[in-house]
């Protein structure tokens, strides 16, 4: 990348800083339910999960957005919302309502950016340059969450409603944003073409998508499965051991730089694993489940994690690249929002769904995830999946 594309990437990646600030807040919901004692715990804890909630009014509209605001103004949109929504609890923190809602906004915001990101980095850049970005995005989201969980936890010690200026950093965001992210033209929601304007509709753009998007949200499909099966499983994995949360929660974060370095690499680790980088991933999680439930090792805990922060790097890096060549600049949006609303779905039912099929928590969902995540990866391989995207690339050229 040159110097000018350098200088959007940053100011595009950095919104994905904010996607997961609300991660930070969980730490203090036991303070916050002392503060609201006559509430039930369980309204208390919806602060975590409360956010998921805008995160899919948001995706559900993103794609009609695009053609009312320019995809840059709606990233601001998204950031704006976020910083406001995200600091009001610190000024008035009387009504766990009040929070609640707040929370809902927030997870709007974060939603927008999720989707948005992906959107202004097709636009932005070309090939390579845009793999790596995309890459990149993962890299950054895992950046802050290390980074802002910690602020949040500092600013928080003392009083909880301190945490929740953290929210406030969202200011630096916007001003990034748009200094450096270079305005586009708005959508327009016409076909001009020998039909003469005809209004493209929503059924429209999903029917002219190409067949290989759906494959790659059955893949989105499978990377929620592998990912939340690890996720919701280690800490039990590990008690069986004889470790406690502290120990889970050090390998977790020590292996996130897994996913640091993984995004910052990612070119020079495409240029081994080519065409199969998705495979590849799900091998990487294949290697992360089997170096938690075989080994009682530290050092192997470590590296499983870093193997799942690899694996969705290459697979959450690549799939948005992949489809982005797969449609143009209309389907994009609606195929990124789609994607982004079946992945959120799935990581809700995967408990769900393991307990649907009799498999146990703990080790029995970690051999399961031993299994998904390579029959995922020999299917890609045998399909020769990457092959038949970039013949498509070659067709659109």
């Amino acid at each position: 990348m040159n110097k000018k594309q350098i200088s959007k990437a940053i100011g595009i990646l950095s919104m994905n800083l904010l996607l997961m600030l609300a991660t930070a807040v969980t730490s203090a919901i036991a303070a916050i339910a002392k503060s609201f004692s006559k509430e039930p715990i369980s309204k208390v804890q919806l602060i975590g999960s409360i956010p998921q909630l805008g995160q899919i009014i948001a995706t559900a509209l993103f794609a009609y957005l695009t053609f009312k605001m320019t995809r840059k103004n709606l990233g601001l949109l998204a950031v704006a919302v976020v910083g406001i929504a995200g600091v009001l609890p610190a000024i008035y923190s009387n009504s766990l309502n009040l929070i609640l809602a707040c929370m809902v906004l927030v997870g709007f915001g974060t939603g927008t950016i999720t989707n948005v990101v992906p959107v202004l980095l097709q636009e932005n850049f070309e090939g390579e340059a845009r793999a790596t970005a995309m890459g990149w995005a993962t890299g950054v989201t895992n950046i802050g969450m290390m980074v802002f969980t910690a602020l949040g936890g500092f600013l928080g010690s003392t009083n909880w409603r301190n945490l929740f200026w953290v929210y406030a950093l969202a200011l630096v965001v916007f001003i990034l944003a748009f200094i450096l992210i270079p305005q586009d033209t708005k959508l327009q929601n016409t076909d001009k073409n020998k039909e003469g304007g005809k209004k493209e509709s929503f059924w429209t753009l999903l029917k002219q998508m190409n067949n290989l998007v759906y494959v790659l949200y059955l893949v989105n499909f499978m990377l929620s499965l592998a990912m939340m099966t690890f996720l919701s499983n280690q800490s039990i994995v590990l008690a069986a051991q004889g470790k406690g949360t502290a120990y889970v929660a050090m390998v977790t974060a020590l292996g996130n730089v897994g996913g640091i370095i993984t995004a910052t690499f990612l070119t020079y680790i495409r240029r081994f694993t080519k065409k199969d980088t998705i495979a590849w991933g799900f091998i990487a999680f294949a290697l992360s489940f089997i170096c938690i439930v075989f080994s009682s090792n530290i050092v192997m805990h470590i590296i499983g994690n870093a193997f799942s922060g690899m694996g969705i790097v290459l697979v959450n890096a690549t799939a948005p690249f992949e489809m982005s060549i797969l449609t143009d600049q209309k389907q994009f949006p609606l195929a990124i929002s789609i994607n982004t609303l079946l992945g959120s779905i799935a990581g809700m039912i995967v408990p769900m769904l393991l307990a649907a099929v009799k498999i146990a928590p703990g080790r029995d969902s970690y051999i399961a995830g031993i299994v998904i995540s390579v029959v995922t990866a020999a299917l890609l391989f045998i399909t020769r999946f990457g092959s038949r995207v970039e013949k498509e690339q070659g067709k659109n050229k």
